[in-house]
């Protein structure tokens, strides 16, 4: 458990030492993050037209259809059902 203890302390000096740096090297001008302004570029756009699509799709009918359907009858017998429960 000590050596995931010392670890974890050496991992944070060290984050926290390049924390450190960049904090120094901002200070002292080595890193300058200034930016001059710009101008957007000018587009011009000229009419055109959409491009002709030909799509063959398939002819789905959809309807309902009434249909009967036979379900079996399932007899449960209350004894046996309890006796099963109980194992």
């Amino acid at each position: 458990m000590a050596e995931s203890t010392d670890g974890n302390k050496t991992l944070l000096w060290v984050i926290l030492g390049a924390i450190l740096l960049v904090i120094i090297l901002f200070a002292t001008g080595i890193i300058d993050m200034s930016s001059e302004g710009g101008e957007m570029p000018d587009v011009e756009v000229e009419g055109g037209a959409l491009p002709d699509v030909d799509a063959d799709v398939a002819d789905v009918g959809v309807g309902t259809e009434e249909v009967t359907v036979e379900v079996p009858e399932v007899e449960v017998d209350a004894a046996d059902a309890e006796a099963e429960d109980d194992d």
